[in-house]
């Protein structure tokens, strides 16, 4: 072969590598730009809210694209043993609708679920009809609502941002050893990854 015949096609050869090269996009811009909502099946948030003087903790599981399974708590019991009156919910959301502005995707949901109020070191089990066996424990209804962002960073993985309220009905909260209201509001803030 003749350097004459070689020089022909590597010019054709570069010319599809760099025609190609051109037309990619950057790491990451095609999920910021995508005109759909991205798909988010699981997160972990940490935050803070207004029923704890701790940092709040959510982990989130959706098992459809409407509906996701949370529960955020201060994680006592395990990751501390402080006494103060805590709330841990445990509740359904599901997403009434989602729109992009910028870069993020918004995302309003609703919430039904339940709140367990616990003022000592908590035992096993949750008490709706009582303050349990060491009377620092009870449980009741929850609703509330949500705002969500998300933010797509690259291969599925998203930045995700929540701004909630709820209020927990919790009948028996009056006869604990520490004495509570029966309604608990709450609001909380929160930060973490999905994907």
């Amino acid at each position: 072969m003749s350097l004459e015949s070689l020089c022909p096609r590597r010019l054709a050869v570069g010319a599809l590598l760099c025609g190609g090269l051109a037309g990619a996009e950057p790491v990451g811009t095609a999920e910021a730009t995508r005109d759909e909502p991205p798909r988010n099946y699981g997160n972990l948030r940490i935050g803070g809210s207004l029923s704890s003087r701790r940092p709040t903790v959510c982990l989130e599981l959706s098992p459809t694209d409407m509906l996701g399974v949370e529960g955020c708590g201060t994680g006592s019991g395990f990751l501390h043993h402080d006494p103060e009156p805590a709330i841990t919910h445990f509740r359904a959301n599901l997403k009434l609708a989602s729109w992009k502005t910028g870069r993020f995707w918004l995302q309003p949901r609703v919430s039904a679920g339940f709140a367990e109020l616990q003022v000592g070191e908590d035992s096993s089990g949750f008490h709706f009809t009582g303050t349990g066996p060491t009377g620092v424990e009870t449980a009741g209804p929850e609703l509330g609502a949500s705002l969500r962002a998300l933010m797509p960073v690259s291969s599925g993985v998203e930045l995700v941002g929540e701004l909630g309220v709820s209020t927990a009905w919790l009948q028996h909260a009056p006869q604990l050893v520490r004495p509570q209201s029966s309604w608990q509001p709450s609001a909380s803030l929160t930060f973490g990854i999905g994907f």
